[in-house]
């Protein structure tokens, strides 16, 4: 046998066998779509030749297992099992990757098939007896096939071959490390419901009409998460020299895209309010005790009175302020990101602080953060590492996708390096996405309520002094989430009082310490008690319990600490609107003998049946606000609530006419789009939707000059061809028609003078 070519014995087996089976090496062809939807094929994955008893023992092909990942999943035994044990659900209308294991089962002879060859395959998902969609391996050479050993689940579409030491002293030898085949199922495929992969695999120099050929499939269950409604709000930033700084829509809408990919939502509902807030602080001033200073403070505070009104009027109660990146002083090397207390705000531009506060609105406490008792004292330690995401992460949203390995990865809700989402926290998120608005609130259900702004003064002798720093009252049709409370607790309670005394109603305010969004940042809370700061502050909205409230007694303890009695409405006016440029101009009036009123601007485009809040106690009764974030229609009408006394007054202006504006759609290219190299190219759609509802990633339509459709998606990364291609994003625009995007990207050299 020594003297036999082992090339040429492969070569004899294969002739034998394949004349004992009545056919040649290399059958008839069977095609690989390049990732196109057929719905006329049936789910049959390629011929399935007559299994007949080999001559001799050969290496064959096997597959160990297909992991099924939108960013994270948990698979069972720690070092991988290329299992099918997905224990984080998966969800509709998200993205989806198939990791599929092939490995070479040992044996005496080749067969065409060695530890240096390739494969590759196909991948067709389905849904009952009817193809949905089939697609080949991002990798058009397919991937090196080796030992079960040699997989290595942190590669994407790569193989590694070094040396290490041998078994016998002083001796190396070689090892391999190989990647497995990758599929991408598009979200607009990922329905919910029941769905079945199958994939099968062959040696990429022999077709897919090979007789060597491995299989493996399974019915996977998508599960509807509703996609969370989400708020933005600008704030300016004044530098104190008179230079107002303002992050643009599309950076904000940027920010959250990651979040959008990382956490188990399938898409954001994200509006850009027309209510803005300036700000001129330090937010990057370090802290006593490190987490949030008090400009961030302030901030939140101010926002979170923002979050209420949103709430009650259902464009969502997941608010987020975006700071823009002028307020990092140069030379800044650590800063607090972002903070929240009960709402959030953090610099635009940081994508994973977005993520890490929007964890914390989920009631999502902090991973291994030094020095504060706050942490999650559940979380795993993954590996023995207290903050490591423990399983290979992947996002999406690049190209290639990045792949996030667990030995060096850390939870994004801890403060570490190179954050992604753990099984952990994925799975806590998924638990708690009833804790916020997904549906608008019903415009005919408008209920009575009373928002406070307080503030519990200590005083040297420990007795407590109660400011109230806003009060308004207002009919709204929504209710505000009590969500992000867990940890709260209740220093003050409220009774509000009928005239003769008797309690009409109970309400216990609660307490939420601040919480940093983390960039090097040295904690967010000491154990120092929250009754031993020099005040505390709250935000509270109550249900009014109607007319019969003559006063609200607040207490600590048996004692009230204050009584505000029901008094006088304030006398409030509104002049006639005003248009210049791409700005409205309003001015409101409202004055009180003994109080100051609390004044909120509303704007409403459909004459009251429903309303936004624009501005909250404008400096000298004076309203600007941009004409492009105000919905417009025929018969609009800003109105002005003032309070005071726990009463309010009202006045709306005439109806006039705006026009209307629909969802506001920003294209996101590569940087350098005039020369991209060729390959697969990420193309982003970024939108505001106005409170208009959310779209379906099915409604996100790509084309291309060149090449005609290339996908939906908010996110897509075609193939693009080598050429000029124009670039056209499509989206509804929410009120009946179709709005539009484009851009230039040349694939492959530059573009002509005058382009790009």
């Amino acid at each position: 046998m020594s003297d036999i070519n082992p090339t040429e014995l492969d070569a004899l087996v294969d002739l034998v066998v394949a004349r004992l089976r009545g056919q040649l090496p290399g059958g008839g062809h069977f095609p690989i779509p390049g990732g196109e939807s057929d719905l006329e094929r049936p789910p049959v994955i390629g011929p399935r030749p007559e299994q007949l008893p080999d001559l001799f023992p050969r290496h064959t092909l096997g597959i160990a297992g297909m992991e099924l990942t939108q960013s994270i999943q948990h698979h069972g035994a720690a070092g991988g099992s290329f299992g099918a044990d997905n224990s984080v659900p998966l969800v509709a209308l998200k993205t989806m990757v198939a990791r599929v294991y092939p490995y070479l089962r040992p044996g005496f002879a080749v067969s065409g098939t060695s530890p240096t060859e390739r494969v590759t395959g196909e991948l067709v998902l389905s849904s009952g007896h009817q193809v949905i969609y089939r697609t080949a391996p991002t990798r058009a050479a397919g991937t090196r096939v080796g030992r079960q050993a040699d997989l290595d689940r942190r590669l994407w579409d790569q193989e590694i071959t070094g040396m290490m030491p041998g078994s016998t002293m002083g001796t190396l030898e070689v090892v391999h490390s190989n990647a497995p085949l990758n599929f991408i199922i598009p979200a607009w495929y990922c329905r919910r419901g029941r769905l079945h992969i199958a994939v099968r695999i062959w040696p990429v120099d022999q077709g897919p009409g090979s007789t060597i050929s491995a299989t493996f499939s399974q019915y996977v269950e998508l599960i509807d998460v509703r996609a969370p409604r989400v708020a933005l709000v600008r704030i300016n930033w004044d530098n104190g020299m008179g230079t107002v700084t303002s992050p643009t829509d599309a950076d904000m809408l940027d920010t959250v895209r990651l979040a959008e990919r990382m956490l188990p939502f399938p898409y954001f509902e994200t509006t850009i309010l027309g209510a803005e807030i300036d700000e001129s602080g330090n937010f990057a001033a370090t802290a006593t005790g490190g987490g949030c200073n008090t400009e961030w403070q302030d901030l939140l505070r101010k926002l979170n009175w923002t979050r209420m009104w949103t709430s009650l009027f259902g464009l969502g109660d997941l608010v987020y302020g975006m700071v823009p990146q002028a307020a990092i002083p140069p030379g800044t090397t650590q800063l607090n990101s972002g903070c929240r207390i009960e709402s959030a705000a953090g610099f635009v531009g940081f994508p994973g602080t977005f993520a890490h506060e929007l964890g914390h609105y989920f009631d999502r406490a902090h991973v291994a953060v030094a020095d504060d008792p706050t942490n999650d004292p559940d979380y795993p330690r993954y590996g023995g590492r207290a903050r490591s995401i423990g399983e290979v992460g992947i996002d999406t949203g690049t190209s290639p996708p990045t792949l996030y390995d667990p030995a060096r990865s850390d939870d994004i809700m801890s403060y570490g390096n190179n954050k992604w989402i753990s099984p952990y926290t994925y799975q806590a998120l998924l638990d708690a996405r009833h804790d916020h608005q997904s549906v608008r609130a019903s415009a005919g259900r408008v209920r009575p309520w009373l928002i406070l702004d307080l503030r519990l003064h200590r005083t040297a002798e420990g007795l407590s002094r109660l400011e109230v720093r806003r009060a308004a009252r207002v009919d709204a049709p929504g209710s505000v989430s009590a969500a992000g409370r867990a940890a709260a607790v209740s220093p003050l309670s409220m009774d509000l009082l009928a005239a003769d005394g008797r309690i009409l109603t109970t309400h216990h305010c609660r307490y939420v310490r601040p919480q940093g969004g983390g960039c090097a940042c040295r904690g967010t809370a000491t154990d120092v008690p929250f009754d031993r700061e020099p005040h505390i502050d709250f935000q509270e909205a109550v249900e009014w319990p109607g007319e019969r409230v003559a006063s609200i007694a607040f207490h600590r303890g048996r004692a009230p600490v204050a009584v505000v009695e029901v008094g006088e409405a304030p006398r409030v006016d509104i002049g006639a609107p005003e248009r210049a440029g791409d700005r409205m101009h309003v001015r409101v009036y409202a004055d009180h003998p003994r109080d100051k009123p609390t004044v909120a601007v509303l704007f409403s485009g459909d004459d009251g049946q429903t309303w936004q809040a624009v501005a909250f106690d404008p400096p000298d009764g004076k309203v600007s606000v941009s004409v492009d974030h105000l919905p417009g229609g025929e018969r609009c009408r800003f109105r002005v609530i003032a309070t005071a006394e726990l009463q309010a007054a009202v006045a709306d202006t005439d109806p006039f006419e705006l026009p209307r504006q629909g969802r506001r759609l920003h294209l996101n290219l590569p940087s350098d789009a005039c020369e991209v190299p060729p390959g697969r190219i990420v193309l982003q759609a970024l939108l505001d939707t106005r409170g208009l509802g959310g779209v379906s990633p099915d409604e996100v339509r790509w084309q291309s000059s060149l090449q005609g459709d290339v996908g939906l998606g908010f996110s897509i990364a075609p193939e693009l061809e080598a050429g000029e291609h124009e670039i056209t994003v499509s989206v509804p625009d929410g009120l009946g028609g179709v709005l539009s995007q484009r851009g230039i990207i040349v694939v492959g050299g530059r573009p002509m003078p005058g382009l790009g």
